[in-house]
């Protein structure tokens, strides 16, 4: 065989190789996977640059959400999801307490727009659902929030903050701020992932009481994406998501969250006569068999409660931008 003729041969060969090797590098089509380089790769070698590959919604299930898949319009330039949650079996829960979070996952990117995310549960006076999607308690179920019950909690989300007040010489309270949980609001990012709004005190049974808490930040913007993911370098393809757990100041029992005669969880000082002061605690869903109807009726924050992802920005997120609701 002629050098000529093994040189047409060899070439081919070679740049077959090339090719399959670049392929095998390559991630699977809808991984998620993201070139996280920020420069144009000049070698031919495989290897060159790095992939990082989020969580994908279709493989990894309904409570991991792209935030580009979050397209009803809560507003100008606002996209809205409102997700309802219980520690049952559509959410693979229904053993034991759970507190309620969410993480989220992002590779190197360098995203435009701003987050927030908060939980609510149930009003006292019942308020008939809208459904987008689905109609059970589960994590592909969506709630319209332009009419209804829906419409209420756009609302309450998109407030700069919620209040709740004390009769003069009264045990019992109102207000939406006993329904709250705050997750990614109130000046909360991926260095501050555990952050209260401020404590509210006042004095018990002598005077009437008024609390507020904070739902934007300071100045009332949001947290942006580049707060509150974790878009630092990693190492390798390995993602470290940001946790956010949900806090309230709900008394978190059967009767502790809207209903009527309700108020905050709080703290006093000697025989009830010094500044009281409110209690943040870890937001819990106990495990439950029961059907939808009963939970989507309950006042019972413990039993359920309404997740509201508002994503604002002129661009839709990038796909790698990926938010689990979790109970653990």
């Amino acid at each position: 065989m002629s050098r000529r003729t093994r040189a047409r041969i060899l070439i081919p060969t070679a740049l077959a190789a090339v090719f399959a090797i670049a392929l095998f590098a390559l991630p699977a089509a809808g991984s998620g996977a993201t070139w996280t380089t920020s420069t144009t790769a000049t070698s031919a070698a495989a290897g060159t640059g790095q992939w990082c590959a989020a969580p994908d919604p279709a493989a990894s299930g309904a409570r991991f959400i792209r935030l580009s898949s979050i397209t009803t319009s809560a507003g100008t330039n606002q996209q809205m999801a409102i997700i309802p949650v219980a520690n049952n079996a559509a959410w693979g829960g229904g053993t034991g307490a759970k507190a309620l979070g969410v993480r989220l996952w992002g590779c190197q990117t360098a995203p435009a727009g701003s987050l927030r995310v908060t939980a609510w549960s149930n009003p006292s006076t019942t308020v008939a659902p809208t459904w987008l999607t689905g109609s059970t308690v589960a994590p592909a179920s969506r709630l319209s929030p332009a009419t209804g019950l829906g419409a209420q909690l756009k609302t309450l989300a998109q407030g700069a903050s919620t209040s709740a007040s004390l009769a003069l010489l009264s045990s019992s309270g109102s207000g939406d701020l006993r329904r709250y949980s705050w997750l990614i609001a109130n000046g909360r990012t991926s260095a501050a992932l555990t952050t209260d709004p401020t404590q509210c005190t006042y004095l018990t049974s002598l005077t009437s009481a008024s609390c507020s808490a904070t739902i934007t930040n300071s100045g009332g913007s949001d947290s942006t994406f580049a707060q509150v993911f974790n878009v630092a370098p990693f190492a390798g393809t390995t993602i470290t998501p940001t946790t956010y757990t949900a806090q309230t100041w709900a008394t978190q029992s059967s009767a502790g969250w809207g209903a009527a005669n309700a108020w905050l969880n709080v703290t006093c000082g000697i025989l009830g006569i010094i500044t009281c002061g409110t209690n943040a605690t870890t937001t819990t869903l106990t495990a439950t068999s029961a059907t939808d109807a009963t939970l989507l009726a309950s006042t019972n924050g413990n039993l359920m409660q309404w997740v509201v992802i508002q994503w604002t920005g002129t661009t839709t997120p990038p796909p790698d931008l990926v938010l689990e609701v979790f109970l653990q």
